[in-house]
């Protein structure tokens, strides 16, 4: 006798590995209406359709539909086989899935916390056990829970060296998960080290064309970056794009997160036409995939603005401002921190169009919207003050302008003590004023303070260093001092060319 479920279920997987969904989809409709039929309202094989219906609804954006299909599977399988039965891991995994693309960690994160404690308490399949832990762990460092995630991922590293061996390639995605929390932390040695044993299980594993390989060799590359050898770090984002392009394709998710950062470490290092043909790359990937409607795709917009400003080209970095604030808005409310950012580089692009009013305007609505958000100390506001204090400085208004950087070096000196970099940075940006009403000495003043910061971690402060060195070069070529101007812009330049390391390096890709 002919199994009509088992025929409509397995059409469901032939149709998804062909990559026909909508079929697949009445396909797994079909399913759900058979196995009700045949077996009535809790049948493992309903608790099964209701799943797959689940996952393609998930798949098709129907996130609401997707959450009920699910929430049914899971409650039929809960009651079949208990509440801490592996039967149910699958569909709370899927549940984590749904519920991070409604950007719900709390519910997520509960989903994965319940697997987790499942496989724990079978210690039967631990390969599902170390696999779920680096679920819970992605979930919390996505959302910037970075100390609990590197918890789990240190638990889940151990689990993985004890139960599956110090050479299984599981234990990669953890070593480059605790890679990327020390990368946050500032220890890039430690990164690195992780980053290279990673590379060394995926090699005997993977192998070097796989996206698993690629997704180190892009680290690996944040690294490079961290230490101020840029390029280095090009050549590892541009072997890890290439290897995305070849197996995900060029529209994919992952490929476009490449050009992204490629886009981001090009722009920092005046490569901007570079940076734009990236960007508009990216951009077309995003729209493609995700549609004009979308976060991400807003994000690359305005990325793409901003390149436009840097070069003056306020026509075409206008739309895509406006399109990237309206999407921002619509998705997140008006006060929110992005919104803000989008009517940072709207002041921005007003004021290159001369509306300086208007462009005072625009930032110091940014300014109101990080203030609420995060606090009249808080970091997040020293961009606008920083940026309207541009606008009073082109405005001849010195002392306004003044008053504000000294505030914005006051919000990071108070925040992280005198020796962080981005006080080093506050103090170029004085620097940059002084120079410009002729007040030399104390530029210079300024200059040395925050190059005494960045050499205390030229690894980590490299292109930082090689701007203020850039300045010195511009402040001594100005009061006639000039060969200490062509030392510091040798020594600039010496640092966007960086030295072969000694002792053993990984090779960047050829």
């Amino acid at each position: 006798m002919t199994d009509k479920w088992q025929e409509a279920n397995s059409q469901v997987l032939e149709l998804i590995s062909k990559g026909q969904m909508k079929e697949a989809l009445v396909a797994a409709g079909r399913g759900v209406d058979l196995a009700l039929s045949e077996h009535g309202e809790n049948h493992p094989r309903l608790a099964v359709s209701l799943n797959n219906l689940g996952e393609l609804y998930h798949m098709a954006g129907m996130l609401a539909e997707s959450a009920e299909a699910l929430k049914k599977s899971l409650a039929i399988t809960e009651a079949i086989y208990g509440l801490s039965s592996p039967e149910i891991t699958e569909t709370l995994t899927n549940l984590a899935e749904l519920y991070l693309s409604r950007q719900d960690i709390d519910e997520a994160r509960r989903c994965m916390e319940r697997v987790v404690e499942i496989y724990g308490k079978q210690d039967t399949e631990p390969q599902r056990h170390v696999t779920a832990i680096h679920s819970l762990a992605m979930i919390l460092q996505g959302f910037g829970e970075t100390e609990k995630a590197g918890s789990h991922l240190v638990n889940g590293l151990a689990l993985a060296e004890e139960k599956l061996g110090a050479g299984d390639p599981n234990l990669a995605p953890f070593l480059k998960g605790l890679a990327v929390v020390d990368l946050q932390a500032g220890n890039v040695d430690g990164a690195e080290e992780k980053l290279r044993r990673a590379i060394t299980l995926l090699e005997k594993s993977t192998g070097p064309e796989h996206p698993d390989f690629a997704g180190i060799l892009g680290l690996m590359a944040e690294v490079y970056v961290a230490r101020g050898h840029v390029a280095a770090a090009e050549s590892f984002y541009n072997q890890a794009l290439e290897i995305f392009k070849t197996t995900l394709g060029p529209e994919h998710g992952e490929t476009a997160a490449v050009l992204e950062r490629l886009a981001g470490l090009c722009a920092a290092t005046g490569k901007k036409e570079r940076a734009e043909t990236l960007l508009k790359e990216a951009l077309s990937c995003y729209t493609a995939a995700l549609g004009t409607d979308d976060p991400t795709t807003a994000r690359v917009q305005n990325d793409l603005g901003e390149i436009y400003l840097e070069s003056c080209r306020h026509e075409l970095a206008l739309p895509l401002l406006e399109a990237s604030h309206a999407v921002r808005e619509k998705a997140f409310g008006k006060d929110h921190p992005a919104v803000a950012q989008s009517l940072n580089n709207l002041g921005v692009a007003c004021s290159l169009r001369g509306e300086k009013t208007l462009a005072l305007k625009q930032h110091s609505k940014a300014l109101a919207i990080r203030e609420k958000a995060f606090g009249a100390s808080h970091p997040a506001i020293t961009q606008s003050l920083d940026n309207i204090a541009a606008i009073y400085q082109e405005q001849g208004e010195m002392l306004k302008a003044e008053e504000l950087l000294q505030r914005s070096l006051s919000v990071w000196e108070s925040v992280y003590g005198d020796q962080h970099a981005a006080v080093a940075q506050a103090n170029h940006n004085l620097a940059s004023l002084y120079i410009a009403t002729d007040r030399n000495d104390d530029a210079e003043k300024r200059l040395i303070a925050a190059r005494k910061i960045l050499e205390g971690n030229r690894e980590a402060y490299g292109l930082h260093l090689a701007t203020v060195f850039k300045t010195f070069a511009k402040l001594y070529y100005k009061t006639g001092r000039m060969a200490d101007s062509k030392e510091y812009a040798a020594r600039a330049e010496k640092i966007t060319k960086p030295q072969p390391r000694k002792g053993k390096a990984f090779a960047a890709p050829h």
